[in-house]
């Protein structure tokens, strides 16, 4: 957690920060089922907006039923990528981009997701939402 506060503390005072995915660590998170990253190199703000990315690995593979003799289908995965922007002044999310991938890490075949640009949500107190919000709108 310290690294993670180190690293938006710089980015906030217009330091560079290295360019690598940084777990967002809350116990609501289900630590033992996932993992949440985020890229502090996309960050980006205007006004009370805050665009970022953010990578969600699974411990264990998501998606629809699998067929066949290994049980994969193309719609399992083990981590997905998420553009998204934060409005952190109403506290409202919305999402810009979503891709899901066989592998860990956000690698192997990639599927990219619907998204309703226009569809801003509340952000739900507990959720990864409110823990990119915590991270990148609170001020400490």
């Amino acid at each position: 957690m310290a690294r993670l506060l180190s690293i938006v503390l710089a980015l906030l005072i217009g330091e560079s920060a290295s360019a690598e995915w940084v777990a967002v660590e809350k116990d609501y998170l289900d630590p033992g089922l996932r993992t949440i990253y985020i890229d502090p190199d996309t960050i980006s703000r205007e006004g009370t907006v805050v665009t970022v990315w953010q990578l969600t690995d699974y411990k264990m593979m998501q998606g629809g039923v699998g067929f066949g003799r290994f049980m994969m289908s193309p719609h399992r995965f083990f981590s997905a990528k998420t553009q998204k922007q934060l409005d952190c002044e109403p506290k409202r999310i919305r999402l810009l981009e979503y891709i899901e991938f066989l592998h860990h890490m956000g690698t192997g075949p990639a599927s990219h997701g619907y998204v309703d640009h226009t569809a801003w949500l509340p952000i739900e107190p507990a959720s990864v939402n409110h823990a990119l919000w915590e991270v990148l709108c609170r001020q400490e």
